[in-house]
This record gives C-alpha cells, sequence and structure tokens, in this order.
C-alpha cells in the first residue's frame, strides 16, 4: 500500500509541476502523478527504484472516462438514440483520438519509459500516447475523486464534443445557411465565440456569425455546436425570410 503521508513534487525522482499546469490539476497525491506516466519497460529496468507502472491505472482510467463521455452524451443528445450514442462514443474514445489528444497536451515527453522503447520511437507510438491519457485520468480519479476525473475529462474532449454531428432528424442550420449565402452571395459564413459564462461542467456558449466583415447573426447554446446552429438559425430568418 502506498504511503499516505504528506508528499511534495520535491520529493519525487522529476519535478512534473509543467504536467500539472497542462492538465490545470493540482496533486495532493504525486506518485499517482508519477505512476500514470511510467511505463511497465521503464519499471522492469529501474525495480529497485522503481514501485508501480501504469498499467493498471490505464485499466482504471478506460473505465473513468467511458462513464463521462457516455453520461455527457446522454445528457447533451436527448434526440440520439442508442445507436447514435454508441456511434458517438465511438469516435471519442478510440485509441487514435486519444493518442492526438494526447499529443495536443503534449504529454509525450513526460512518459518514463525503457531505454529500448525509447531507441524504437514508442515515444511518440499511439497506443502509448492512449494509454497514458488513460492513466492519467486515472489518477486524477483517484487523486480528486470522480468530479475532478469528470472535469479534467470534459476540459480535454470538449472541442470534439462540440463538433460531433447532430441527428439526422435535427435541422441542420448551418448546412442550410451557408448553401443559401454561397449561392447568392458567393461568400463562406464564419463563426466565432463572442463570450461564455457558467461552470466548467455546464457552460453557457455565444456564438456570432459573419458573411464577409458583417455580424449577421448570433446565438447561445450549452456548446459550441448548439450556439452556431442557433447563430445560423438567427441569421437565416434576417437575411432569407
Amino acid at each position: 500500500m502506498r504511503p499516505e503521508k504528506d508528499m511534495t513534487m520535491a520529493s519525487l525522482d522529476a519535478d512534473f509541476s509543467d504536467i500539472e499546469a497542462i492538465m490545470s490539476y493540482s496533486f495532493k497525491r504525486p506518485y499517482l502523478l508519477l505512476d500514470s506516466l511510467t511505463r511497465r519497460s521503464y519499471w522492469h529496468e529501474n525495480r529497485n527504484s522503481c514501485e508501480h507502472h501504469n498499467e493498471r491505472l490505464e485499466f482504471l482510467g478506460d473505465a473513468v472516462l467511458g462513464l463521462v463521455i457516455a453520461e455527457k452524451l446522454y445528457e447533451e443528445f436527448p434526440e440520439f438514440e442508442e445507436g447514435d450514442l454508441q456511434k458517438s462514443r465511438a469516435k471519442l474514445v478510440n485509441r487514435t483520438t486519444l493518442a492526438n489528444l494526447a499529443r495536443d497536451l503534449g504529454i509525450a515527453k513526460f512518459i518514463r519509459m525503457g531505454r529500448g522503447d525509447e531507441l524504437s520511437g514508442c515515444r511518440d507510438r499511439d497506443s502509448i500516447l492512449a494509454d497514458t491519457l488513460e492513466a492519467l485520468i486515472a489518477a486524477v480519479f483517484l487523486d480528486g475523486g470522480f468530479p475532478a476525473a469528470k472535469e479534467f475529462i470534459l476540459r480535454v474532449f470538449s472541442d470534439l464534443i462540440d463538433t460531433l454531428p447532430t441527428s439526422s432528424e435535427e435541422q441542420d442550420y448551418k448546412s442550410l445557411f451557408q448553401e443559401r449565402v454561397q449561392s447568392s452571395m458567393g461568400l463562406t459564413p464564419t463563426y466565432h465565440v463572442v463570450a461564455q459564462w457558467g461552470e466548467e461542467h455546464c457552460k453557457t456558449f455565444a456564438v456570432a456569425v459573419q458573411v464577409g466583415d458583417n455580424t449577421v447573426g448570433q446565438g447561445t447554446g450549452r456548446n459550441k455546436r448548439e450556439a452556431a446552429q442557433n447563430a445560423a438559425r438567427d441569421a437565416l430568418n434576417s437575411l432569407f425570410k
């Protein structure tokens, strides 16, 4: 059992304050962060000084991630049937997506791996990056509980969730508005977030849509996607009554 005594980053093998800043999360038990970044290959080569690797954390993180994403999709897309929810979750929770998110966060340089893996170029391998992100999620979960893990996951995945396609039964105002603007004006609308407010887990976004230099519609929503759809609907009503 790991010690529960007060531990600081200075007491560990390396200073991971940079990755805490990237994650916007400060660990109360920093050894969980260290474990989440430790590959089995590093542990195997450093057994005298390294107690744990991250494979058990990967297992737990996968489960926590799946639950958070499933709950978010259930709440945010009430029009989705079970099949739509499953397809959307599959787009978000897969090796390629997780690896790309890990790259965006810049966590590769913090991973502790064995010399053989390092020489083989494993640091940028999709499977290793995806596994490490899952382990980090588990570390946050064990350190701060489900609310902290949920906040971290939704912050990392927010842009991807916002770009998920809406149900085929829902009117796609953005596509309709773009078709009409392009056919009548030869221009392509652009969308910009102009404001956001509320807690991390229940934000409201305001989006404006422009044609050329002119703002022609605005809308709000629970996410950027919904706000952009409402802005497009507002613009349709203003320009093409």
